[in-house]
């Protein structure tokens, strides 16, 4: 984990990022909000 200021400087600098936030959760975002992650996931890897 990393906190998020370098991670929005990098996004900004990469053609067609997108920075996807989950500020509720902690380090078990995967589970916490599985259907974002599930729906970000499949945008990235279509």
């Amino acid at each position: 984990m990393a906190p998020p200021e370098p991670s929005y400087v990098l996004s900004q600098q990469a053609p067609n990022a997108k920075l996807v936030r989950c500020p509720e959760t902690g380090h078990g975002f995967l589970f916490q909000e599985i259907e974002d992650f599930v729906a970000e996931s499949d945008r990235f890897l279509a």
